[in-house]
């Protein structure tokens, strides 16, 4: 497992699984994590922190942006960081 500081104030981690998928903890909570297959899942939306972590993750990490997160959240939904496709969450 690698784990990468997203931020300077080392309060937003993001460890990668040696299976490629990885997971954005913000604090201790782990709020987005992307499986080997590129599939998006935002687990919530929480502090207005968090949501500037999801932010960065989302500019560092996909073509997305923090909109997208939060449409997974409100409609529950998955979204592909590789194709942009957006499914119904499993």
């Amino acid at each position: 497992m690698k784990i990468v500081n997203l931020n300077t104030t080392k309060t937003a981690r993001v460890y990668f699984n040696d299976d490629n998928s990885f997971t954005l903890v913000s604090y201790s909570t782990p709020v987005i994590t992307v499986d080997a297959d590129g599939w998006l899942a935002c687990n919530g939306l929480y502090s207005r922190t968090t949501i500037r972590h999801i932010g960065q993750f989302m500019r560092a990490y996909t073509k997305g942006d923090y909109f997208d997160a939060k449409a997974c959240v409100v409609n529950n939904l998955e979204y592909n960081i590789y194709t942009g496709e957006v499914r119904d969450r499993v």
